[in-house]
C-alpha cells in the first residue's frame, strides 16, 4: 500500500494534478469574486504557461492539456475546449523559452505575460468557433492585457512550483 502511494507521488503528472486542483480551488473561489478593473484573473492559464516555461514545449503542452481538463470540469463550456487552448499556450510558452539564449527573470516574466495574453485571446476565439455569440469583442483585448500583467507578476513563483511538480523521478540503481 505504501509503495503504491510512493509510486503515485513520484509521478510528475500526478503532482501536477494535485497542484492544479489547488489552483482550481483558488480560481473558482477567490479569483471568481476578485475582479480588478472588471476582469476575472486567470491563474489556470498562468499554471499552463508556467509549466511550459519550466519544462519546455512538449511537457508544457501535456501539462496545459491536463490543467485545461481540470478547468473544463467546472465550466459549462464544451469539454476539452480549455484543454486545447491551454495545451497551445503551454506549448507556445515552452517554444518561447527555448528561443531565448540565456533566460533571465524578466524575460520569463515577459514570456509569461505574452503567452497568458495570447491564451486569453485564443479562448474567446475557440468559444466563437463552437457557436457562442457575443464573446469576441474589443473587451477581450482589455482582459488579455490585465491577465497578462497579473500573470507576469506571479509567473516566477509559479514557474518554480511547476519545475518542482514536473521533475522526473531519479532512478535508483
Amino acid at each position: 500500500m505504501i509503495e503504491r502511494i510512493l509510486l503515485f507521488a513520484e509521478n510528475r503528472y500526478a503532482r501536477l494534478v494535485l497542484v492544479g486542483l489547488m489552483f482550481l480551488g483558488v480560481q473558482t473561489t477567490v479569483f471568481n469574486d476578485m475582479r480588478p478593473f472588471g476582469v476575472c484573473l486567470q491563474i489556470m492559464v498562468l499554471l499552463a504557461v508556467s509549466a511550459g516555461l519550466a519544462r519546455g514545449s512538449d511537457t508544457g503542452a501535456i501539462a496545459g492539456f491536463i490543467i485545461g481538463l481540470l478547468y473544463d470540469m467546472v465550466l459549462t463550456t464544451p469539454m476539452g475546449l480549455c484543454a486545447a487552448v491551454f495545451a497551445m499556450v503551454g506549448y507556445l510558452a515552452g517554444i518561447g523559452q527555448s528561443l531565448v539564449y540565456a533566460p533571465t527573470w524578466w524575460s520569463r516574466m515577459l514570456l509569461g505575460a505574452g503567452a497568458s495574453a495570447i491564451g486569453m485571446i485564443l479562448l474567446p476565439i475557440a468559444f466563437t468557433l463552437t457557436g457562442a455569440t457575443g464573446i469576441l469583442n474589443a473587451h477581450v483585448l482589455w482582459v488579455a492585457l490585465i491577465v497578462g500583467l497579473f500573470n507576469a507578476v506571479l509567473s516566477i513563483p509559479t514557474e518554480r512550483l511547476c519545475r518542482w511538480a514536473l521533475t522526473e523521478p531519479v532512478a535508483v540503481r
